[in-house]
């Protein structure tokens, strides 16, 4: 019954205002039928763990459920049951009840050429990020303090009962990858829990870091050679930016998916605090992300141009030539870590 989960589950209790926004969660799931869940594009592996997490827990709750996002699901999360389910276009669907916006907190993380119809008579967001739109949904379910959206998932799932293993691979996933395999700062005792609880409904820790790390195709380590070769470095060495120009890809069978993680060779960088990474979109446009060590809020400084995101982990879209950005970034960059 939903609600109650397992008596012995050590992480289902919460605190009373996230407690509050689960059970107004699984109310909507009473009331309404058909659901689309969505996250935000340039989906990572939380993102697409949490969605498909999600879409077979509500299918198991005997709802209808569309799965939706602008960009095709990685190369290294097909494996992940429900995958299938994936779809890049709305044709045929009709209207929704609810569409539920996972890994985000605004409209705009989900593209702006969203489908108009693709937005349900309700809204909720299911989210971790610290930055977000607070008159976006209808509903929230929001804590800044877990680890991944995964874990809010978990929380919800464990609500209903026993946890299926379909959907605990899911979960697992968000975990794993959100905390770069247990190894980044939000890598909490919680965290360490979940997971353990999904290791024991059945999850193969080795299958699943296998799947997603280490089964890359050989163009992705030649196109890392190229994205490495645009290193540069601040004078002062606590800035290091990379490029990814659609140039690089030529004469490379891949999709743009590939570049996944390669701002973290620039973070691991000794004496290297901020990590900044440029990947060209088209029509002038770059996704920017920002990778930070410790005390340095990069959330903050993704928020100042338009996007938001995590303490050590954000971006931000900009328009306008690379060498533009980097120059504004670096200013920034310089105020934010008041540096010379």
């Amino acid at each position: 019954m939903a609600g109650e989960g397992r008596s012995d589950n050590p992480v289902i209790d919460t605190n009373g205002e996230l407690a509050a926004q689960l059970k107004a969660f699984e109310k909507l799931v009473e009331e309404y039928d058909h659901f689309l869940v969505v996250a935000h594009t340039t989906p990572d592996g939380d993102a697409v763990g949490s969605t498909l997490g999600l879409a077979l827990l509500l299918e198991e709750q005997g709802k209808e459920v569309t799965v939706y996002n602008r960009d095709p699901i990685p190369y290294n999360f097909e494996f992940l049951p429900g995958a299938e389910k994936w779809r890049q276009d709305l044709e045929g669907i009709e209207a929704v009840d609810v569409t539920v916006v996972l890994d985000c907190g605004t409209p705009g993380r989900i593209g702006e050429d969203f489908p108009k119809h693709g937005w349900g008579e309700k809204v909720a967001v299911i989210d971790h990020h610290e930055t977000w739109d607070k008159d976006f949904a209808d509903l929230y379910v929001r804590d800044a303090t877990a680890a991944a959206t995964g874990e809010l998932l978990y929380r919800l799932a464990a609500r209903y009962g026993d946890i299926s293993l379909d959907v605990a691979k899911n979960l697992y996933c968000c975990v794993m990858t959100d905390t770069g395999s247990f190894r980044y700062s939000n890598t909490s005792r919680t965290a360490f829990r979940i997971a353990g609880e999904l290791v024991e409904i059945g999850v193969e820790p080795w299958e699943m870091t296998s799947e997603v790390y280490e089964n890359e195709p050989r163009e992705r380590l030649e196109l890392l050679c190229r994205v490495l070769a645009t290193l540069s470095m601040s004078s002062c060495g606590r800035l290091a930016f990379l490029r990814v120009e659609k140039k690089m890809v030529e004469g490379l069978d891949v999709d743009e998916d590939l570049t996944d993680g390669f701002i973290n060779y620039a973070r691991s960088i000794q004496g290297v605090e901020v990590a900044t990474q440029l990947r060209e979109r088209g029509g002038g446009q770059w996704r920017v992300s920002f990778r930070s060590r410790g005390t340095v809020n990069v959330a903050a400084l993704a928020e100042k141009f338009g996007g938001g995101g995590h303490h050590n982990a954000a971006g931000c879209e900009i328009k306008a030539s690379p060498d533009v950005i980097e120059e504004k970034l670096s200013q920034a960059l310089v105020d934010l870590l008041d540096v010379d």
